[in-house]
Order: structure tokens, then C-alpha cells, then sequence
């Protein structure tokens, strides 16, 4: 192969290189599908074992329950408390770590199974009751996800959605031996309002609770923001939006303050 030959195919190849999108970005349609892009090609195995939970009521409160041997009930007792019972258990649905979680809409609520090769998964998810089944509070939604794997030692994750995730918050990280779970914080609003970019921070279902992820020394993160009509997710070293919450001990409902983080300002972190 001539010397003029070899630099021609070189010259041609350029432009194709220059087209290719970069590895540490991505575009997709919508944020459900930008978080679903970040689990393993490994696919978690889901099925809805119930989509209309029984009413119960008694002394104790009201109880609803699926027709499902040994799975997690939701049970309403007096003021506005709920619990979340696994047998002889009960877990507190209310007060979490996230902050409080409203009461689910029951009307809406569905019990899925979700298993990896060694673990099981029931999972209680739904909207919220009262205030978030109106207007921009829609957004939320509420994941009680119990490890199942062990009967007689269930562990327990009260977990929050943001932008309409539900149950896609959930997967597998590639070698990841647990189940994942993507925790969306609105980073900036649009001039209209609207939430057009989210921190990403993912974390792991451990044995001693919910766990953040690490690679690399670092804890793994991640920018999901709308741009020129298409949600785009990228690497971050930082989260600033989401620490200084956590390091505040706020809710996760707790509006932005815009002048802590600004993504239009200072895109990298």
C-alpha cells in the first residue's frame, strides 16, 4: 500500500470520526428513558403480581393486602400513619430518610416482583394521596421495596421518584449483585418553571440499607438535563444541589434555591 494511498484513507476517515456522538454523553426522548439507559444489558426480571390491593378494616386500622402468600401489605392507622407490615414486621412508611412520604393512593397502587439470580424483590409502589395527586406534585412517586430474599429476615427500602420515574428508578448497575436505585434532585427550573435538569446519584440495596455507589474512589453521579428538545445524561464529579441538601438534612421535597447551583451558569461541575 502506497504512502498516498494510506493518507487518503485518513483524510476520508476524519469526517466520519468527527460524527460519532461522545462516549461519556447521551441523548434520549424522555427522563425515564436517559435513567433506564444506566443499568446493565442484564435485564432485571419484572411482573406485577397485583394491580388491585383488598381493603380490609379493623380495630387496628385499614389494611390492604394482594392475594399473594407472604407479600407486603400497606396498612393505614390513625392520624395520618402508614406502615408497611411483612409478616410479624412492620416498617414505618411515613417517616424515612428522604423525609416524610404522604400516604399512597391505594386506588393506583401495584405490587411488583423484581428478581436478580440470587435475590428477590417485592415491591409496593404508587402516587401519593392529597397534595400529590395534584398539579406539579405528580411528579412524585413512591417505591416501598422490601428484599425478600431471606423470609424470615426482610429488609426494608423506603425509596422516592422523581419526573414520573416509578418503578424504571430501579435496575441493575452492570456486576452489581443487589438491586439499584436512581435518585433524581432537580438541579435548575426553566423560565417557565419546569424542572429542566436533575442530579443523578446512584445507590445500592445493601444488607445495612441504602448505599451509595462508588467508582473509581468516586461517588457515581450523573447530569440529566433538556437540551435543544432531547434529555441528556453525562458523567459528573459533583452534586452540589443534592449535598448541600443531605448535609442540611432537608426534605425531598424542598424546593431549589437558585442561587446555590444554576446549570445554565456553570455547566461543569
Amino acid at each position: 500500500m502506497s504512502l498516498t494511498y494510506r493518507l487518503v484513507r485518513y483524510c476520508l476517515a476524519i469526517p466520519l470520526l468527527a460524527a460519532l456522538p461522545l462516549a461519556q454523553a447521551d441523548t434520549h426522548e424522555s427522563p425515564s428513558t436517559a435513567v433506564q439507559s444506566l443499568w446493565s444489558g442484564e435485564q432485571v426480571s419484572i411482573g406485577v403480581l397485583s394491580s388491585n390491593l383488598v381493603q380490609q378494616v379493623s380495630r387496628d386500622g385499614t389494611e390492604y393486602r394482594s392475594e399473594v402468600k407472604n407479600a407486603p401489605s400497606y396498612v393505614e392507622t390513625a392520624g395520618e400513619a402508614a406502615w408497611i407490615a411483612v409478616g410479624r414486621k412492620r416498617f414505618n412508611a411515613v417517616a424515612t430518610p428522604w423525609g416524610n412520604f404522604p400516604r399512597l393512593a391505594m386506588r393506583s397502587a401495584r405490587l411488583l416482583e423484581m428478581n436478580l439470580p440470587k435475590k428477590r424483590y417485592q415491591v409496593l409502589a404508587g402516587s401519593g394521596a392529597g397534595l400529590f395527586s395534584v398539579g406539579d406534585w405528580q411528579r412524585y412517586g413512591f417505591l416501598y421495596v422490601i428484599d425478600a430474599s431471606r423470609a424470615s429476615a426482610p429488609v426494608y427500602y423506603p425509596l422516592y421518584t422523581e419526573a414520573n420515574l416509578a418503578e424504571h428508578a430501579l435496575g441493575r448497575l452492570p456486576d452489581s449483585p443487589v438491586l439499584d436505585y436512581a435518585r433524581l434532585v432537580p438541579a435548575s427550573r426553566s423560565e417557565a418553571g419546569e424542572v429542566d435538569a436533575y442530579e443523578v446519584s446512584l445507590y445500592a440495596l445493601g444488607r445495612k440499607g441504602v448505599e451509595r455507589v462508588f467508582r473509581e474512589g468516586a461517588p457515581l453521579a450523573y447530569l440529566l438535563k433538556y437540551q435543544d428538545g432531547a434529555w441528556i445524561i453525562d458523567r459528573v464529579k459533583r452534586t452540589p444541589v443534592t449535598t448541600a441538601r443531605d448535609e442540611e438534612h432537608r426534605a425531598f421535597t424542598t424546593p431549589l434555591r437558585p442561587a446555590l447551583f444554576s446549570v445554565k451558569e456553570n455547566g461543569q461541575q
